[in-house]
């Protein structure tokens, strides 16, 4: 029992021995496979176009606890990412054109500038939407295309103030291209989308020119056809029947090609009194239709 006590004192004392000499080589295996996987994750990340992440990959893989081979690759791509990185320099203006700095900066809905300070902001190369916020003013979306090597780009807007009581929070909005974002004012949307009980007229007398059009040419093709046959089979002597079909077809197609014309005529004008201003006086117009040998002449006229 004394014998056995020294034996296994002497082997924990090995292996005691053992492990803590292995432990700094182990710790040294685990930090060279974390400066291979960042330098793997580095080079992806550069070839996607995310520099920023790629450069913080870089930047870990080339520590002093990393192989030398690993730190002088990392060092090299750190330096073209470094150089490949745009950069952009934000700036706003107020409505007298006065710089200002609170104003918060979003590219694609990250943070981006939590204040302008006049210092260069590093952005991914690409298409971006740049989101500028200020207490008090409309916010202001711009859409830009950053390039590979982009240095101090100078990106500035001016910011005016919120609208007042007469358009609520609740106006719809622009979308991220149009700068301000803002909506309509009650005026600008009524004069972009007439009512639509104004366009029922326009669209009625529409189909009838359109009718008019299409009676217009089945008379006359069909008058032309009787004619040319006439003159092949019996001219001068065709039975009277006959001309005066031919001479039928010729005066409908003639009045179906006055009521097209007035009829157009007549949705054009009821298309512009529609969008006139309410408040500027009423307009009259008029389409006269005048029967001419062989056809008819049509003319609008308006009164304002």
């Amino acid at each position: 029992m004394n014998q056995r006590t020294p034996r296994r004192s002497l082997f924990a004392a090995l292996a005691a021995s053992a492990l803590a000499y292995h432990l700094p080589a182990l710790a040294h295996a685990g930090d060279a496979e974390a400066c291979f996987t960042a330098s793997e994750e580095g080079q992806r990340l550069r070839d996607e176009g995310r520099l920023r992440e790629a450069r913080a990959r870089f930047i870990s893989c080339g520590s002093a606890a990393c192989p030398a081979l690993v730190r002088s690759d990392c060092a090299g791509w750190l330096s073209d990412v470094a150089a490949r990185l745009p950069t952009l320099i934000l700036s706003a203006e107020d409505e007298q054109g006065q710089d200002v700095a609170d104003v918060q900066v979003t590219a694609d809905g990250a943070p981006l500038a939590a204040r302008l300070d006049g210092k260069a902001v590093e952005v991914d190369p690409g298409e971006h939407v740049l989101r500028f916020e200020r207490a008090g003013s409309a916010p202001v979306a711009l859409r830009l295309v950053v390039r590979e090597g982009e240095k101090l780009r100078r990106v500035s807007t001016r910011l005016v103030r919120s609208a007042g009581p007469g358009r609520g929070a609740g106006a719809p909005g622009g979308g991220a291209g149009a700068p301000g974002g803002g909506a309509l004012t009650p005026h600008e949307d009524q004069a972009t989308s007439p009512p639509a009980s104004a366009l029922l007229l326009p669209i009625a007398l529409g189909g009838v020119a359109a009718a008019g059009g299409v009676a217009y040419a089945a008379l006359g093709l069909s008058a032309r056809a009787d004619a040319d046959r006439l003159r092949t089979t019996c001219a001068p002597r065709c039975a009277e029947a006959d001309v005066d079909a031919v001479r039928t077809k010729i005066v409908g197609a003639n009045i179906a090609f006055g009521v097209g014309v007035a009829a157009l005529g007549g949705a054009v004008a009821a298309l512009l009194l529609g969008r006139a201003d309410p408040a500027a006086p009423a307009a009259a117009a008029a389409v006269h239709v005048v029967p001419l040998p062989g056809g008819a002449a049509a003319a609008l006229g308006a009164r304002f």
